[in-house]
């Protein structure tokens, strides 16, 4: 039974979306896709290795898929609209329907779509269209998404569809986030590195959040690093606005100040026994102060953020063979290929590296050691930097620093990592 079905699937002749169903005589009756008059012949050739005893093609109508009962929020919204345009005697086109969105983003009781809608038809229906759509979507708010406008807090360009603002809250690892769509953003992106800093035990700590937001690690220092107290720094006043909120939700306000403005100039200092610098592309404005910060006498961890860029590289193989041997993923192949006595192909590859499957493992491989290189050269450079910062900062001391762990966040294209700098300083 199953190489009869994985021989109509490989030869796409099995309809996957009917369900089969017992017959008579121990037989099975298998949903086939409909190929006209040259059925049986296909079917006949698919099945030339794996003949089964006795079959037959029958006419027969079977049972939708349970799968393909399932109707996707995308389907119930098209099937909605097109009915409220039919009872207004309106068709929906198919120009309408390519403007309907498969995909959006929701947060808490608002639900936001981006490049949709976009036709003057839409405006015409006032709110009625939107209460039909919030409806199938159990929302109350809809919004849409533009591009972040390009001024100093990225504020995003956001208009409502239906509700009177753009206040939300959102539940995230336990911690109530409230803030307006149309005024700041929410960085789900984030939630791995939002997660670690929940794990850090910061009892007894001071913390220094260089650049807070809304609060999207201020909160964890706070609610599951059990910091004592945490200095969060933001010059964006709704953020700030948010942030406010946000403390008194989770009930951590007592143990919260906000340095609201430019913190090149309302950073506190020599307090921190950490301080997180969540700022990308890259948090190097923030070093000096972020030094500064640091408790002179004992110093502290920085958590440094940055996307770091790795150049493509282009893998060539060792002519050396044992030099090849040590760099390989697989030893036990390459012992076994120097006990078969093996030597390098005539084009220079590794023995190993013949197959083409494991050739391309290998450069994949070789690739991801070359990106990780160059992490650790960043953090040595990062390192030395902070070092000297605080030399200068601090003229009678003198200063160590030791990476003590590099986290990767994200990747945003290709050879772009966001990665997180755990940099450890102490006065020597």
């Amino acid at each position: 039974m199953v190489p009869l079905l994985k021989c109509l699937q490989r030869c796409d002749l099995y309809d996957s979306g009917r369900r089969s169903k017992s017959a008579a005589d121990d037989r099975v009756v298998l949903p086939l896709v409909d190929r006209g008059l040259d059925l049986e012949r296909m079917v006949r050739d698919s099945l030339a290795l794996e003949i089964p005893s006795e079959w037959e093609i029958v006419h027969e109508k079977l049972p939708i898929s349970k799968k393909n009962h399932v109707v996707t929020p995308y389907q119930q919204m098209v099937s909605g609209i097109e009915k409220f345009l039919r009872q207004s005697g309106m068709l929906l086109t198919e120009e309408l329907r390519s403007d309907i969105p498969k995909n959006w983003e929701r947060h808490g009781d608002l639900i936001m779509f981006a490049t949709c809608f976009q036709g003057p038809f839409w405006k015409q229906w006032g709110d009625e269209i939107w209460f039909l759509i919030s409806k199938i979507l159990s929302c109350k708010k809809l919004a849409l998404k533009g591009n972040v406008i390009s001024n100093e807090y990225r504020t995003p360009r956001v208009s409502m569809l239906l509700g009177q603002d753009g206040w939300v809250e959102h539940v995230d690892n336990g911690i109530r986030y409230t803030y307006d769509v149309t005024k700041c953003m929410f960085s789900s992106g984030n939630v791995t590195e939002k997660l670690r800093v929940a794990s850090f035990c910061c009892e007894n700590e001071t913390v220094v959040d260089l650049y807070a937001g809304i609060g999207y690690f201020t909160l964890p220092y706070l609610v599951h690093s059990r910091a004592r107290f945490v200095h969060a720094c933001e010059w964006n006043p709704d953020a700030a606005a948010a942030l406010r909120r946000n403390l008194s939700l989770n009930k951590v306000e007592e143990r919260c100040m906000i340095h609201f403005g430019d913190n090149r100039e309302h950073c506190p200092k020599d307090i921190a026994d950490r301080v997180n610098l969540g700022l990308i592309p890259s948090s190097e404005p923030g070093w000096e102060m972020a030094c500064a910060a640091l408790k002179k006498c004992s110093g502290g961890i920085l958590h440094i953020h940055s996307n770091v860029e790795s150049k493509e590289i282009k893998v060539e193989y060792n002519e050396n063979y044992d030099e090849a041997c040590s760099e390989c993923r697989n030893l036990n192949d390459c012992d076994s290929s120097k006990q078969r006595g093996e030597k390098p192909c005539d084009d220079g590859r590794h023995p190993c590296s013949r197959n083409g499957a494991r050739d391309e493992e290998y450069s994949r491989e070789s690739e991801r050691a070359a990106t990780k290189k160059r992490w650790r050269e960043w953090s040595a450079e990062v390192s030395t930097n902070i070092r000297l910062i605080l030399e200068r900062i601090h003229t009678s001391q003198q200063w160590k620093t030791n990476s003590l762990h590099i986290e990767h966040v994200k990747s945003y294209a290709p050879h772009v990592d966001h990665l997180v700098l755990d940099l450890d300083c102490r006065p020597v």
